[in-house]
């Protein structure tokens, strides 16, 4: 299972900006919004090693937002799945913008059973 690779692209909406986010005061891709589109591109590169009863929950992420994104420019995320070991899933990323890299880093993810993690609310 190592080494798989993944690749979605997003639009920057203005739902997506810092200002928006209230992340910041202006109108670029907000950091928060770029963690989205990473964690969502790992969550979907691994749906097919999960049972129906399974599903995986972010548990860490380090990055670097290195530029900014103007709205309605595409993000391309790129994840690789580099580790699996009890039930914890490792991945590098890096997402570019017009070819211009502007974030990487690694995310972390742990493989959970949905009801008995709900369970863990109450």
């Amino acid at each position: 299972m190592s080494l798989e690779k993944k690749t979605q692209v997003f639009v920057v909406e203005p739902k997506d900006t810092a200002a928006a986010m209230k992340s910041g005061d202006l109108e670029v891709l907000a950091t928060p919004a770029l963690v989205s589109m990473i964690e969502n591109t790992a969550k979907e590169s691994i749906r097919e090693h999960l049972t129906p009863e399974e599903t995986t929950v972010g548990i860490e992420i380090q990055l670097q937002h290195l530029a900014p994104s103007a709205v309605g420019k595409q993000v391309i995320c790129e994840v690789i799945l580099e580790k699996f070991e009890k039930s914890i899933f490792s991945f590098q990323f890096k997402a570019l913008v017009d070819g211009q890299l502007i974030t990487s880093g690694t995310h972390k993810r742990a493989r959970v059973n949905k009801e008995k993690f709900l369970q863990k609310m109450n």
